[in-house]
């Protein structure tokens, strides 16, 4: 079977590129909660006539919502309001990442196909099944998982399993990156990424090797076409290209491609001559990542020298000529051909953004007789701006980044959109007398139910002279219910008398009933929202419950392989947490055996790690039920696929780490009712949203939450080593990941803040050189209703100072070099 083609669509018109071109799915957004919100979304006006559209095709076409951010408390009025919307409108599937959305979907709006983002990190069976018994009924996986890991997955879930081949790429599992709220207050989880991993870094020593190489977390493209029939015969029900912030020619243009590609109908030549065609809309260079397997090293795929468009390759730099007028004039000789307002770039030796410039005028080589078009194969020379022009060195790639031709071959057809059937079908009932005239409205929502309307019209009517023009004159009035949400469904007439009904006036009837149906709509619509709303006490924002009047209780994390404290350390803790990571068995419960004799008798968790893939699972499951045996029954997992792995061994998920995002009381309340007692906070977590979210355990049962105020917060969770070395891959799963073993990289921001990355259970985990420290915070936290503290070492890329970091923190002092400045203003 032929997977489906799902394109994006950052807005109406790339949506129609991609429909026309070949997608059998779009996914776009709102214009709020979606992780693209500076592109261009659409309304539910649009959406609404959208829909129409793709269902207007045979077979009809899909349109998936993404509803894929996280929620604060405080938003989900909001939310509840928006997912109405949608159920009203009925797309094919919901896009969502926050646990809070999905549930209030399942309960709520049953409608609606619950699609799970790949911002919820699956990257195994376990998390797929896991989703599954949430409501899932499509999972998109995480893009670094390979082929065999996705067959794997297709054939053992039992769910639609949706897989991106093409577009740009996160240097951090997607989810799981919090860059960029760390360091300009943007959160990628909230739809405002800054993109920091495109950003130049270099190492605090000038003199290291590699220094030069200035781009260390810029990925390549994700390109699968080359192995598109690998990727199909993993059974994979949806291949998703990304590119919600790419233009409508873009759009048409690579769904133009994977169409061809999937049907079969490119011959070679075609293949790249429409790769080309692609590359001058926008590309970077290409990788498949980890598609045909984990051994892939940096090079293949981070492009550490330069950022942004490429273009297509059309040649390289011959000269530059100045002729005597003083114009310069790049000349090469040119793959592709060329005409005027096409647009060049250069690739400069120095690495960056490479130069560009519009074809304004051309030439060829040794004339002086400007052209509008110049052949493939001839030398071209094309006029340099005045102004801001580079050094171009004999020898620069030259490439086309803009094409006139392309853009013409990819021409958008505009709708007929009145001759779509876009709204609402509603029954009407016409009733002509001497008097007057009365309309009934009558239409059915499934969860509002039947909804009337009637509208009486005194008005003396004369008999008609042309009885038989009555029935479409009556018909044609009512049709016309243009931008309402509204079409007509059956209307009957009753005019016994054969009156004549005036034109205009059945205008205005018209628009009097639209008027009260919609009224009537939407006072039946906010009863129902109110209803909802009272039963999650977001109704109205109660203010916070206030100190919680419990003691403070500590908890302390750390890695298994972390040197033995002295005992004095752990004085007043109440909580130990141990993170196993995917350290061997047999060295794991050598390192647990010596926790315990110090441990005491305070509770001890032991942490799963963030990141399992399939080929680590089964020891890991085989290091759980040892675990289990050796008494070792209460556990925090930080995603989905831990806590289905504990459930299925009996053991007890008693914490929730920080990566399960609980920002709003119905996530919370999901995890309770998963049987979690205690939920870390996420370290996006603003003061105002901790004091919404702590004023729900009166209304809703929720976990006990706790926050963690000392952290080196992961930054990027990666499988890639950052390209400033093109280092070798993490250690291979049986060794030992001790932290003398790991390999570190040292970097600078041009703000000059420092940041490490380090190798900890085999990805490349990237945190702030100061770490995340909310010491002189927990008088607010504490009047938020927070009691629970916690001081997370599990991710610091060296072993921290033990007891002079938790005498500072315990006490109220930040230790000397950390922070927590994104804490102190409202996080977009």
């Amino acid at each position: 079977m032929t997977p489906e083609l799902l394109s994006p669509a950052g807005g109406f018109d790339a949506a129609l590129a991609a429909l026309q071109y070949g997608a059998d799915a779009v996914y776009m957004g709102l214009p709020r909660f979606s992780a693209r919100a500076d592109a261009d979304n659409l309304t539910p006006g649009r959406l609404r006539t959208l829909l129409a559209y793709a269902r207007s095709f045979t077979p009809a076409k899909k349109v998936y919502v993404t509803f894929n951010t996280l929620v604060q408390d405080a938003e989900l009025p909001h939310a509840l309001d928006s997912l109405a919307t949608l159920d009203d409108l009925s797309p094919d599937g919901v896009i969502v990442q926050d646990l809070g959305v999905a549930r209030l979907i399942r309960d709520h709006f049953p409608r609606l196909a619950l699609h799970a983002s790949t911002q919820l990190a699956a990257h195994n069976l376990d998390g797929v099944l896991a989703l599954k018994t949430l409501g899932f009924t499509r999972v998109v996986l995480a893009r670094e998982l390979t082929l065999e890991e996705i067959s794997h997955i297709v054939r053992g879930s039992g769910v639609e399993i949706e897989i991106f081949v093409h577009g740009a790429l996160c240097y951090s599992y997607s989810g799981l990156c919090l860059f960029s709220s760390h360091t300009s207050g943007r959160s990628g989880n909230r739809g405002r990424c800054a993109y920091c991993c495109r950003e130049a870094f270099t190492t605090p020593d000038a003199a290291e090797p590699g220094a030069s190489a200035r781009f260390p977390f810029s990925m390549k493209d994700l390109a699968l076409a080359p192995i598109l029939d690998a990727v199909t015969a993993t059974g994979a029900h949806s291949l998703k290209i990304e590119g919600r912030m790419k233009s409508p020619l873009y759009v048409a243009c690579v769904t133009d491609f994977y169409r061809r590609k999937l049907d079969g109908t490119l011959t070679p030549d075609a293949e790249r001559a429409l790769i080309q065609d692609l590359q001058t809309v926008f590309s970077r260079p290409w990788t498949r990542l980890y598609a045909e397997g984990r051994g892939a090293h940096a090079e293949t795929i981070i492009d550490p020298v330069a950022v942004g468009h490429r273009g297509a390759l059309i040649g390289s730099a011959e000269a530059v000529i100045r002729d005597r007028a003083g114009t310069r004039w790049l000349r090469f000789t040119t793959r592709r051909a060329l005409e005027k307002h096409d647009g060049l770039q250069v690739e400069l030796p120095s690495g960056g953004k490479p130069f560009g410039c519009a074809v304004n005028l051309l030439r060829a080589a040794g004339s002086q007789q400007t052209l509008i078009t110049l052949p493939a194969g001839a030398t071209a020379e094309v006029a340099l701006p005045k102004e801001d022009v580079p050094m171009i060195p004999r020898g620069a790639p030259v490439f086309c980044s803009a094409s006139q031709a392309v853009r013409r071959r990819y021409e958008i057809r505009n709708l007929r959109e009145s001759a779509l059937l876009s709204g609402h079908p509603v029954n009407l009932h016409v009733s002509l007398a001497p008097d007057g005239i009365t309309v009934r409205a009558e239409t059915t929502f499934e969860k509002t139910g039947d909804i009337r309307s009637d509208v009486a019209f005194p008005l003396a009517l004369t008999p008609s002279r042309q009885p038989e023009q009555t029935a479409p004159s009556v018909r044609k009035a009512f049709e016309r219910l243009g931008d309402t949400q509204w079409q007509l469904g059956t209307l009957t007439l009753d005019d016994p008398h054969t009156l004549y009904a005036p034109p205009s006036k059945l205008n205005e009837i018209r628009r009097a009933l639209v008027a009260k149906l919609s009224a009537n709509w939407l006072t039946r619509r906010a009863d129902r929202l109110a209803a909802i709303s009272a039963t999650w006490g977001f109704a109205s924002i109660p203010p916070s419950n206030g100190p919680s009047g419990l003691p403070a209780h500590w908890s302390l994390k750390l890695r298994a392989g972390t040197p033995l404290p002295h005992e004095d350390a752990l004085e007043g803790f109440q909580t130990l947490i141990l993170a196993i990571g995917h350290t061997p068995q047999g060295t794991l419960e050598k390192q647990l055996d010596a926790w315990r004799s110090v441990s005491g008798a305070r509770q001890t968790l032991l942490a799963l790690p963030l990141i399992t893939r399939e080929p680590e699972l089964a020891r890991l499951k085989d290091t759980l039920r040892s675990l289990a045996q050796r008494g070792w029954t209460d556990w925090e997992c930080a995603d989905l696929a831990g806590y289905q792995m504990l459930r299925a061994e009996g053991l007890k998920p008693v914490s929730a780490d920080w990566s399960l995002y609980v920002f709003n009381r119905v996530a919370a309340a999901e995890l309770a009712r998963l049987g979690f007692d205690t939920q870390v906070l996420s370290p996006e977590i603003t003061p105002d949203n901790l004091r919404s979210l702590c004023s729900a355990p009166r209304l809703c049962s929720m976990p006990a939450p706790e926050l963690a105020v000392y952290q080196h917060t992961p930054l990027f969770i990666s499988e890639t080593a950052p390209g400033l070395y093109q280092l070798s891959a993490p250690p291979a799963p049986q060794e030992t990941c001790t932290p003398a073993a790991q390999r570190t990289v040292n970097l600078c921001d041009r703000r000059g803040r420092t940041f490490v990355t380090h190798s900890v259970d085999h990805r490349w985990i990237t945190v702030c050189g100061s770490p995340y420290c909310l010491a002189d915070r927990l008088a607010v936290a504490h009047a938020a209703g927070v009691s629970r503290f916690r001081i997370d070492l599990s991710w610091s890329p060296e072993p921290e100072r033990l007891t002079c970091v938790i005498q500072s923190v315990r006490t109220g002092r930040p230790p000397t070099g950390t922070q927590s400045s994104f804490f102190d203003h409202s996080l977009s």
